[in-house]
Parts: structure tokens; sequence; C-alpha cells
């Protein structure tokens, strides 16, 4: 199939062609999958919130006759499609863990900075947030985010124990959510 330009795309999903669907599923699929299988879900996990993705889509587009994207295509469906999957993640995270099970409960909340490539200013908040709080919390979020355990960062960064990493680890976190609710744009945001 011949490249969509977004125009056609919003189209097509107006008219429910099937044809255009499939061809969102070959292009937007793998990022998002990516993204999901890389932040503690399965592929499973990757086809229902694309799928809640495409509702969202169909749900904005019945409602709003002349919608405009503001952004590609691509990067709005993956958008809206990081933000249910961080939704997810929170609901989650509010389930009692076995407190032995701990490493994976902090693993799966952070993602390492990248520049940021779309519009999702949550992304943003959190990307320049992170860079404003001290560097050895920095180091110890972005090895955990590479699923890295207490005693391996321990070691990479010459801490003296695992409990010391875990610990500061969990100070390290609350520190980076307490910044971010400060942030001005953060604020507007929850207001909405």
């Amino acid at each position: 199939m011949k490249r969509l330009s977004d125009d056609e795309i919003i189209t097509g999903l107006r008219r429910r062609d099937n044809r255009v669907l499939q061809y969102i599923y070959k292009n937007s699929f793998n990022p998002i999958k990516q993204l999901i299988v890389s932040n503690a879900g399965s592929e499973n996990d990757a086809e229902d919130i694309f799928q809640e993705a495409l509702i969202i889509i169909f749900k904005r587009l019945r409602k709003e006759q002349h919608f405009k994207l503001s952004a590609a295509f691509s990067t709005y469906i993956y958008s809206i499609a990081r933000l249910l999957w961080l939704k997810y993640l929170r609901e989650i995270r509010k389930i009692e863990i076995d407190p032995l099970n701990r490493d994976h409960e902090e693993r799966i909340e952070f993602e390492p900075p990248s520049p940021v490539q779309d519009k999702d200013l949550r992304m943003a908040i959190y990307q320049r947030t992170l860079l404003k709080i001290p560097e050895d919390c920095q180091n110890i979020l972005r090895l955990t985010a590479q699923d890295l355990t207490s005693a391996e960062i321990a070691r990479q960064l010459g801490f003296r124990s695992e409990g010391y990493v875990r610990k500061r680890r969990h100070t390290c976190k609350e520190f980076l959510v307490n910044k971010i609710k400060e942030d001005p744009d953060y604020q507007a945001m929850m207001e909405d």
C-alpha cells in the first residue's frame, strides 16, 4: 500500500476503511509495542493499548467534525498509547506488591530520558525535571530503567550495599515526583 498522508488516514478512519486500519497497524504498532514491552508490558498488552488508542481516536473523530492533527498521525497515536500505558502502570502500582519483588516495582516506573520526539507534554516535563535532580539520583533512576538489580547498581556506582541503593532509589523517586508536581506545566495540566 502506498504511503498515506495524515489527511488520508483521518478520512479513511472516518469512513472506517479497513485498508487504512491495516496501514495504521503496519506503520504504527511496532513503536508502541516496543514502548510497552520495554516498560514491563507484553505483546498482548501492546495490542490492547493499541486498540484502546484507536478507540479514543475514533471517538474524537466522531465528536469533532473538523478535527485537525497538530502532529504527525504516528506521533499522535503513539502519544495516546504512551499515556494509556502510564495510566495503567500507575493503576497497577496501587495494588499491594510483595516486598521481595520491590526491585521490579521500582523498575517499571521510569524510562530513560531521550530527546522529545513528539509533543507529549508529560514526557517533556519528566525529562526536564529528571535533569534538575542530583546526578546520583539521575544515575540510579537511569540504571533502574535499564532493569539492573540493586546489587548491580551498587557495584556500578560504587555504593556500599544494595540496601542503600533501594533506599536511595526510593528517596530519589519521591524527590523527582515532588519536583514534577511543582512544575507549572504539570500543575496547569492537572487543572484541565
